[in-house]
């Protein structure tokens, strides 16, 4: 059992990465990213049984609940830069609303559970999978209506998998369950806006 929810938390790690950071370019001059998922190595990075991990000997949580802890975080992080980048480079006010969104939320979000990790004593990861800071970098590169595409479907595909994940913790201890209960209706929130953004960009 412990498996098959570590191994759900590896996965979920895996979306919050979302796509490589492959590149090539359209005839427009634009960057733009390859739609492949993310490698091993994430999966490697994000399954606490086999890699190193932020955790004090001394942490109060045990390892799905730390799982779910990282993989949150991590992906509260990566909503925070993204948002921060789209906000940068988007030339869409809605998607600039959004993003600013993302960033005010996720920010809250982070700090939240961040109090949580250290009542738990439980150290969060503080930095990205190579992976991961590499398709952000390669985000980076992209511009204009290209940039806007390929963050609305990543923030829709990315919410699928983060309303998955945190509708799986109801068996951890009460601090988590009650900070899943507290992000949930602003995940779905941003879902429903995510949705309804990108359909408006096609």
């Amino acid at each position: 059992m412990k498996t098959k929810l570590m191994l759900r938390f590896s996965v979920a790690l895996l979306i919050f990465a979302g796509l490589t950071a492959c590149q090539n370019t359209d005839r427009s001059g634009n960057a733009q990213l390859d739609s492949a998922p993310v490698g091993s190595d994430s999966l490697r990075k994000a399954d606490r049984s086999d890699a190193p991990h932020d955790v004090t000997q001394m942490s109060k949580v045990d390892g799905d609940g730390a799982a779910f802890m990282d993989t949150a975080a991590v992906g509260g992080m990566m909503e925070v830069d993204l948002g921060k980048l789209a906000l940068e480079k988007s030339t869409n006010s809605k998607v600039k609303e959004f993003a600013a969104l993302m960033v005010a939320d996720h920010t809250k979000a982070n700090a939240d559970l961040k109090a949580i990790s250290v009542k738990l004593e439980h150290l969060l990861p503080s930095a990205y999978p190579a992976d991961v800071k590499a398709h952000i970098d390669a985000m980076k590169k992209l511009k204009g209506k290209a940039f806007d595409a390929h963050y609305m479907d990543m923030m829709v595909n990315d919410h699928v998998k983060t309303l998955e994940l945190f509708r799986s913790a109801s068996s951890f201890r009460s601090e988590i369950r009650d900070f899943v209960a507290r992000t949930l209706p602003v995940l779905e929130k941003h879902h429903q806006m995510a949705k309804e953004i990108n359909a408006s960009l096609k």
